[in-house]
């Protein structure tokens, strides 16, 4: 499970330092780096992104908007491998897209993490923040924590 939040730097090439604890989660699978729905990058093992898209063809709603939904994940989905030590090149377009040039922040999200630009990143954190508002949001969905 990929918990907590760390601090990392790219370096000129691009790549990205995995923290250890998800270099233990992740093993010798691959990942797979797509774009996130909020300008982020979202990191999957490959099993995980395979149960994730298997998930999507029991959605509820229109076929149109699931074939832009597997086209937003697909077209920009990246299948790497961690190198020796333990990094990963995130390409141009993904850098671009986040918005993350030298510093990133890497934030787990249980079945997978994400990669943020710190800005966005702290904007996102501050909405975290506000405990009434998640708690609202856990009701909502028929949650107690």
């Amino acid at each position: 499970m990929f918990l907590n939040t760390y601090h990392h730097s790219l370096d000129n090439k691009g790549r990205l330092m995995i923290p250890s604890k998800y270099r233990e989660e992740i093993g010798a699978s691959r990942l797979v780096v797509t774009k996130g729905v909020d300008r982020n990058l979202v990191v999957f093992t490959m099993e995980g992104f395979e149960q994730y898209v298997g998930s999507l063809k029991s959605l509820q709603g229109s076929p149109e908007k699931a074939r832009r939904l597997k086209r937003f994940l697909a077209s920009s989905a990246y299948d790497l491998k961690l190198d020796a030590q333990g990094r990963i090149l995130l390409s141009e377009e993904l850098r671009d897209y986040a918005q993350i040039s030298k510093e990133a922040v890497v934030t787990g999200n249980m079945d997978n993490f994400e990669i943020w630009n710190e800005e966005a990143w702290k904007q996102q954190d501050a909405l975290l923040s506000d405990a009434e508002g998640i708690n609202s949001d856990l009701e909502e969905l028929g949650m107690l924590l």
